[in-house]
């Protein structure tokens, strides 16, 4: 049980990393942790589709990933399923039990770009 529920909090990670990847974001000065990426979303009270829609518009690239990977999106589905709060604890548990994931984040040159398109996502999903 816990490795699915660590499996499935780092999907927020692993959505990070791939949109690095998918969005081919240029180099970053600024290093962020993983709270730090992904904390405009951890904390939203976006629906899952109104942030999906908003991906679509913000972040096509991500969204185009997420379609072609139905299980990472139904998986990243169940975290806005879930408050705010239960996605902090289970993003606090996953770090305590992968702490390289902190320092891969912070060393990841795309982190900036990473976190300003989920700011992006996370500050327009109310408007779909």
């Amino acid at each position: 049980m816990s490795f699915v529920r660590n499996r499935r909090a780092g999907v927020l990670f692993g959505a990070g990393a791939v949109a690095a990847v998918a969005l081919t974001l240029a180099p970053a000065t600024a290093s962020a942790s993983p709270a730090d990426l992904v904390a405009p979303l951890l904390n939203s009270t976006c629906t899952f589709t109104q942030v999906d829609a908003a991906l679509h518009d913000k972040a096509p690239a991500l969204a185009q990933f997420l379609d072609q990977n139905p299980d990472t999106k139904a998986e990243l589905k169940a975290k806005f399923d879930q408050s705010p709060a239960e996605r902090q604890a289970e993003l606090d548990q996953y770090l305590k039990d992968n702490p390289d994931a902190a320092d891969q984040a912070a060393a990841d040159p795309r982190a900036g770009g990473i976190a300003a398109a989920i700011q992006q996502v996370a500050d327009t999903c109310h408007n779909y």
